[in-house]
């Protein structure tokens, strides 16, 4: 991959050759779970933490230079980098690192990844399936997979809107890992709708932020 932008404390990153996309987005994956690790690695031996979210998505896109006579830029554009700026910053509303849309996934079964759900990203008029991307599945131990069965069991009962059943599954699993971003969002989301009494819901989440 190549780094094509830098804004602010963002960056993207392309894969962009047009044979073997399977390859391209296996590396994609790759490079993300190398970049989370060596932000782990660093944020434990500083006192300076560095949160790094990151987020990808595959699909078409155009290349070029872009800008007037005087000023211009190489760079990508077009629907896709936007949306895998959107997913970017879903991890905020999730408590997440690793955020990838399924067309990133198609096929890719060595690594470990769970579905978080179908999400309307802000300024899309269709809603994606998201996935975390958590690393290797070779190195997925037997308590992270019956920990993945459980989420999605409680994902089930959060789409058939059975509120109290979620929230029960939820709540065990926080007590396995108080630091489950998407597990704690989740038993929020479904406290809501207990509370204001939703007997249905349409399984599509709606983030209100970029």
């Amino acid at each position: 991959g190549i780094v094509t932008d830098v804004v602010g404390d963002a960056m993207l990153g392309l894969w962009a050759q047009t044979h073997d996309q399977r390859e391209r987005r296996h590396q994609a994956c790759q490079a993300a779970l190398e970049i989370a690790a060596a932000i782990e690695q660093f944020n434990q031996s500083s006192a300076t933490q560095l949160p790094t979210r990151l987020g990808l998505h595959s699909g078409e896109l155009v290349i070029g230079n872009v800008g007037a006579l005087g000023r211009f830029e190489y760079r990508a554009v077009g629907d896709t980098v936007n949306t895998a700026s959107r997913i970017q910053g879903l991890n905020k509303q999730l408590g997440t690192c690793i955020l990838v849309s399924a067309s990133v996934l198609a096929d890719l079964n060595e690594f470990s990844s769970r579905y978080l759900g179908t999400f309307l990203l802000v300024g899309k008029s269709q809603p994606l399936e998201i996935h975390e991307l958590l690393g290797w599945r070779h190195e997925q131990s037997t308590t992270q997979h019956q920990q993945m069965l459980m989420f999605q069991h409680a994902l089930a009962h959060t789409h058939a809107a059975r509120w109290s059943e979620a929230i029960h599954v939820f709540t065990i699993l926080l007590d396995q890992n108080p630091h489950d971003g998407p597990v704690r969002f989740y038993r929020t989301f479904c406290q809501r709708q207990l509370e204001h009494d939703v007997s249905s819901w349409d399984g599509i989440m709606r983030p209100v932020q970029k």
